[in-house]
């Protein structure tokens, strides 16, 4: 499944946004010869923002000049202990900016072919779980609730798995991943 996504990353057109605060996620593919999962987090209720949502591994650029790809690998490396090493980067989805507006995040997607050993940060990091892609395919899976500020509304997608919930700026990131993947998202994607 994963066969032909670098090159469908690099040759289509990327969405990129401008802002003045940036971020970056890593994507983490587990392409081990069994079924692809993705790896997720669960955040700590002590981290100062996003209290115990589920996420990709991930954060802001430690300097102007660190690239999103530097920052995705080494936010990983420090939630989870992923070498970097072990990350065959494939490309980047389009940005997505916060619900606040103040910060664009750049999902970076990476291939793993075997399952690496992983540690929690204990100060960032509750729980880190897989999920298969064929479970994030099915559609009846996903649950779509619709919010309103002012003029604008947006679909909120939400997964339950193993006790945890994906949502928010992670299920769009799945979303997206999904959408670059044969078969497609389950789901139709809102433009931004």
């Amino acid at each position: 499944m994963l066969t032909g996504l670098a090159e469908r990353l690099s040759s289509r057109e990327r969405r990129s946004l401008p802002s003045g605060s940036r971020a970056a996620v890593l994507v983490p593919v587990i392409d081990d010869g069994g079924p692809l999962r993705l790896i997720f987090t669960r955040r700590t209720e002590e981290t100062p923002t996003h209290k115990g949502q589920v996420a990709f591994p991930g954060g802001g650029l430690s300097t102007p000049d660190e690239s999103l790809i530097a920052a995705a690998l080494r936010e990983a490396h420090e939630e989870i202990g992923l070498e970097p090493a072990l990350v065959d980067v494939l490309g980047l989805l389009d940005d997505i900016p916060t619900v606040t507006g103040t910060t664009v995040v750049t999902p970076v997607v990476g291939r793993l072919i075997r399952t690496p050993t992983l540690l929690a940060s204990p100060e960032e990091v509750a729980r880190i779980f897989e999920v298969p892609v064929s479970a994030l395919r099915e559609p009846e899976r996903w649950t779509v609730k619709h919010v309103t500020r002012g003029e604008q509304s947006w679909p909120i997608f939400f997964f339950p798995w193993d006790g945890e919930m994906l949502w928010g700026l992670s299920a769009l990131v799945t979303m997206q991943f999904l959408t670059l993947t044969p078969g497609g998202a389950p789901l139709e994607l809102p433009r931004f």
